[in-house]
């Protein structure tokens, strides 16, 4: 079921697409390469309801995508080479960057055999506290409770409110208000809501982890693979804005050595939890760059441009995400169009 927004933003795309118009805008507007954000690589659900469906593409479209990138003349490249490119302004020829947030144990299951397949370079960035279970993959609990129930009760400091849930749409009204909320709190009071919220609803959080996550075994021989670089994603998945200074340098510093001590090799690159403007700005690309990482990406979306080169540790990133899964889409996304009309061509979205 797609949200209406989803669906009026499909048919603006659609209507550039078939129209052509994306091709006469593109030489203005796709820059030097794109970075392609991923989360999950797995089987379609089939469920009606089914918010987190936009974290999740089907191994098959990812197969798709890599052979659209290569079809249409993109080198993909590592993160490494990326930041070469942009700092030695070598724009010979386009690149692409696949990146997976998170750490999901299907990105090693499911996207790691196609990647391998073509032999071309990807980034898992981990949140090491998924692999070590003391992280809470909140946004999945809270769909799986809201699917399983047709009535959910949610307290926070100022408030209790009982959504009944009667049928699909009902479901999705109770998720997004529920959602939108804790996005929304301060940092202590998220936490203490989430807690209160899954001790109601009797969630083990540690459980899903155990079932979704990577194994460090398997983080390991992604590194060794010589097609995959392991990325940091903080400790927890906060959203480091919400922090205050020294616990958002707590969770990017920890990340780092965490994976250092288990891979044997540092991570130089790192993406930020949620990576909107609300959950990273100017203070946090600071603090990731004081760290010694070589870049940093967002979720702001853009394709790269030789101004990029200045900033580094803010660099935009392209989503393929499950409501886009057809090649329509990722040629528009490619093309940058949609993003240079969003900004007015502008090609730089940081403070």
């Amino acid at each position: 079921m797609l949200s209406w927004k989803t669906r009026a933003l499909q048919l603006a795309l659609n209507a550039l697409y078939f129209t052509a118009a994306h091709r006469l805008l593109q030489t203005l507007s796709s820059g030097v390469g794109a970075i392609l954000t991923l989360h999950r690589v797995r089987t379609a659900r089939l469920p009606e309801f089914c918010p987190n469906r936009i974290l999740e593409i089907t191994p098959e479209f990812l197969d798709i995508a890599i052979r659209l990138v290569l079809d249409a003349g993109y080198e993909v490249v590592t993160l490494d080479e990326a930041k070469r490119r942009l700092v030695e302004a070598d724009f010979g020829k386009k690149f692409v960057c696949f990146t997976l947030d998170d750490g999901y144990l299907d990105n090693y299951t499911d996207a790691f055999p196609i990647f391998r397949a073509h032999g071309v370079p990807f980034t898992v960035y981990v949140t090491t506290g998924l692999i070590e279970r003391t992280a809470i993959l909140w946004w999945q609990h809270l769909e799986d409770v809201i699917a399983a129930r047709d009535k959910v009760t949610f307290r926070n400091a100022t408030e209790t409110r009982d959504f009944s849930i009667l049928n699909t749409r009902d479901k999705y009204r109770a998720y997004n208000s529920i959602y939108w909320t804790l996005r929304a709190q301060p940092h202590e009071l998220q936490i203490a809501t989430l807690k209160g919220f899954f001790e109601e609803h009797d969630v083990d959080t540690e459980a899903l982890c155990g079932r979704c996550a990577l194994s460090w075994e398997q983080v390991r021989s992604l590194s060794e693979s010589g097609l995959a670089t392991v990325g940091a994603h903080t400790v927890s998945h906060y959203a480091m804005a919400k922090l205050s200074e020294a616990q958002a340098l707590e969770e990017v510093d920890t990340s780092r050595r965490v994976i250092a001590g288990k891979t044997g090799t540092e991570p130089r690159h790192f993406a930020y939890p949620y990576g909107d403007s609300l959950s990273a700005g100017t203070r946090e690309f600071s603090i990731v760059q004081s760290l010694g990482f070589e870049t940093a990406t967002t979720t702001r979306k853009g394709v790269l441009f030789p101004e990029h080169a200045a900033h580094l540790h803010a660099l935009p990133r392209v989503s393929l995400n499950g409501d886009y899964q057809a090649a329509r889409y990722v040629r528009l996304f490619l093309s940058g169009v949609p993003f240079a009309l969003r900004r007015r061509f502008r090609h730089l979205d940081v403070e």
